[in-house]
């Protein structure tokens, strides 16, 4: 069973997700065609398609629905202790509020670095 609360701290993610989106696509025809893109070894200044913005975003949303799903079904983590029958409820609602605050933090991570690309990506 999922607090009401784990339900309301999951939807800050969501809700910054809606807003950067919808941020990013307000302001997607002023974003130059080409933007840079920072890759490894050999790909390091490179460039490419504005669409790239987009990644990040799906890859944050499918980050979102795994740890969800974690958050769902906390019986099915594989601790690396034993659980006693008195203690399971609450090492389960720890697990669950961990699990929040880590998909915030991916969150806002991975938006902070999205909207400084798009945001200082003219200068």
């Amino acid at each position: 069973m999922i607090s009401k609360k784990i339900k309301l701290l999951f939807s800050i993610p969501v809700i910054i997700i809606i807003v950067y989106t919808g941020y990013l696509i307000c302001q997607y025809h002023s974003i130059p065609d080409n933007i840079p893109i920072h890759g490894y070894s050999e790909n390091t200044g490179g460039s490419g398609s504005k669409l790239f913005l987009f990644f990040p975003i799906l890859l944050n949303i499918i980050l979102l629905l795994l740890i969800w799903r974690i958050i769902k079904r906390p019986d099915k983590i594989n601790f690396s202790f034993e659980l006693k029958e008195e203690d399971k409820a609450k090492t389960y609602a720890i697990t669950q509020m961990v699990l929040v605050i880590i998909s915030i933090f991916i969150t806002v991570i991975l938006t902070v670095i999205l909207f400084s690309d798009v945001v200082f990506s003219d200068l």
